[in-house]
């Protein structure tokens, strides 16, 4: 019982080979407080404020990375699909339901707002309200020079119907088209890739920015030296 006793009252007081080792981590890689710099002026937020930088450009990264395998898989594949339709001009405009992309919630989303989609895509009930609309306000400005106590002329806005309207890419917008939305080496497989890479280098980064500093601090402390010597 004494054995016990004792053994039970020293696992309690002695911490585990993982605490230690995640103590050392900690004080030394994590912990702001723990980095002192002699000759850097680095006040005691430093660290934590340069960790939140690196993670951030982490995030940014990974996420830039996410909308372009989107623009060129999931927006490009619409993109492809119009022009091997040969959906390049009003007439020949198709609904989604043709092109097999009435389920698919991002392309009808896209077709839809002002999107990274519809820099190249058309909607042909769009142009042609827009046309008409042009055309009315030009009447009513007319009419506006003759009468000035007329208010000004209402505007409206056209609600896509991703159902029923018909999408074409113009013959203009063919090439840039084809150029921004080329899938050829972007893969979800390359987007984990690049997850995995981005994460082991922000790991690495941070592991070794306390020593990089270090090795900065002790050259502007040489360097500092060196100037005071000469100076003397």
């Amino acid at each position: 019982m004494w054995l016990l006793g004792n053994a039970s009252a020293l696992s309690a007081e002695e911490p585990s080979l993982w605490q230690e080792i995640w103590d050392y981590l900690y004080s030394n890689y994590f912990s702001p407080e723990a980095v002192y710099f002699e000759h850097l002026d680095l006040g005691s937020n430093a660290m934590a404020t340069i960790r939140n930088i690196v993670l951030g450009l982490l995030i940014g990264v990974i996420v830039a990375s996410l909308f372009i395998v989107i623009d060129k898989r999931v927006l490009g594949a619409f993109v492809r699909k119009l022009l091997s339709e040969d959906c390049t001009s009003p007439e020949k405009a198709k609904r989604l339901s043709e092109l097999d992309f009435v389920t698919n919630f991002t392309i009808r989303n896209g077709v839809r707002r002002g999107s990274t989609l519809r820099s190249v895509v058309r909607c042909r009930e769009e142009e042609e309200f827009l046309a008409g609309l042009a055309e009315q306000r030009a009447k009513y400005e007319a009419m506006r020079q003759s009468d000035p106590s007329l208010p000004p002329f209402k505007e409206a806005t056209y609600s896509v119907n991703a159902d029923e309207d018909h999408f074409y890419i113009p013959e203009e917008k063919k090439y840039s088209a084809e150029l921004r939305f080329e899938k050829k080496g972007t893969t979800w497989l390359g987007f984990a890739m690049v997850i995995v890479i981005s994460i082991i280098a922000f790991v690495i980064l941070i592991f070794a920015l306390p020593e990089m500093l270090r090795i900065v601090d002790s050259f502007v402390g040489s360097f500092g030296s060196s100037n005071g010597n000469i100076l003397t």
